[in-house]
């Protein structure tokens, strides 16, 4: 059995990345749900470049850059939209 680092790296990312979405729904205002959402979408880029290196595809990471764009933008927008609400 070949030792994969980058899997074992990988998997470590999507762990931490579902920690980080579990923290979206308790948040106790729109900006910390914000944040959790960044985190989170960056910690899943980073491990979709981990899974890109140990599968040799860069399908995975064209995916997980494209999903990483409208998430930021969308996080972006929202906090614009709601600046003047108070949290």
């Amino acid at each position: 059995m070949i030792l994969d680092i980058w899997l074992y790296a990988a998997v470590g990312f999507f762990i931490l990345t579902f920690c980080a979405v579990l923290r979206i729904v308790p948040g106790p205002t729109l900006n910390d749900r914000l944040i959790a959402v960044n985190v989170a979408a960056t910690l899943a880029c980073a491990g979709a470049l981990a899974l890109t290196v140990a599968m040799g595809s860069l399908l995975v990471a064209l995916v997980a850059g494209l999903t990483a764009c409208v998430v930021f933008a969308a996080t972006i927008r929202i906090s614009q939209v709601r600046k003047g609400e108070a949290s």
